[in-house]
């Protein structure tokens, strides 16, 4: 059974045993959401758990502003489209959304960590917003589906801890782990994010390639010293 519902920004209430519950929270037959006249703002916990909800985008021509921590958590969401006017995001708020595989669009000034902790199939992260000079701790946890940065990290100053942690399918092993210099990692995103959006690299990037193709044609060694040296070239790791 499925049922639309009308959301009217109501406070989480405390239950008996003194946990904040959201107005939705955990009802999986919510399939649809209309925003009421008047309301800005997701509130905490709203619809944790709402596992029927497959499509945001953004509540439907809403002028929400604001989503409050842990507001969307384990929802079945697949895109997250049409946030362009949220401006704020707390904590956790799209934490194991395990369907979610693309965010396109986000217009966010503040965001709260882990927003997007195990989302394990999220692919991609398209359009990073430029106001946001910080990426919080745990923003991509263990997403482990996370393949390309496909945005403009030039104005990106910091990331925070384990920010990219898990990530096994977009970064190095070295740069996965837990305790990865920050520092190491930005630089790293920033030369992947360059290196994919322009041809000439990508180019130059295969010739590279072809270089450690001929190297182990020569040598017969498939890894060490020639896949270092193509690193150092590419500028992924320091010389």
């Amino acid at each position: 059974m499925s049922k639309a519902v009308v959301y009217t920004g109501a406070d989480p209430t405390l239950d008996e045993d003194g946990n904040w519950v959201g107005e939705w929270e955990g009802d999986v037959e919510v399939r649809d959401v209309a925003v009421a006249d008047g309301v800005t703002g997701v509130k905490s916990y709203a619809f944790y758990g709402c596992e029927g909800i497959k499509n945001l985008s953004f509540l439907e021509d809403s002028a929400i502003t604001t989503v409050g921590e842990f507001a969307f958590k384990e929802l079945g969401i697949v895109n997250l489209l049409g946030a362009e006017g949220v401006r704020k995001i707390g904590a956790a708020a799209f934490q194991d959304c395990r369907d979610l595989r693309t965010i396109e669009g986000l217009g966010c000034e503040e965001m709260g960590i882990q927003c997007f902790e195990a989302c394990t199939l999220l692919q991609s992260m398209k359009g990073w917003p430029a106001s946001m000079t910080v990426i919080p701790g745990g923003t991509f946890l263990d997403c482990t589906g996370m393949t390309t940065v496909d945005c403009d990290l030039s104005r990106v100053t910091s990331i925070g801890e384990d920010a990219f942690w898990g990530c096994t399918s977009l970064l190095p092993p070295s740069l996965s782990a837990r305790g990865a210099d920050p520092a190491a990692v930005l630089a790293f995103l920033k030369r992947k994010s360059f290196l994919e959006r322009a041809p000439e690299r990508r180019a130059f990037l295969c010739s590279l390639k072809h270089a450690q193709s001929d190297f182990y044609n020569r040598t017969g060694d498939p890894c060490g010293a020639s896949r270092r040296i193509i690193m150092e070239f590419a500028g992924l790791f320091p010389a």
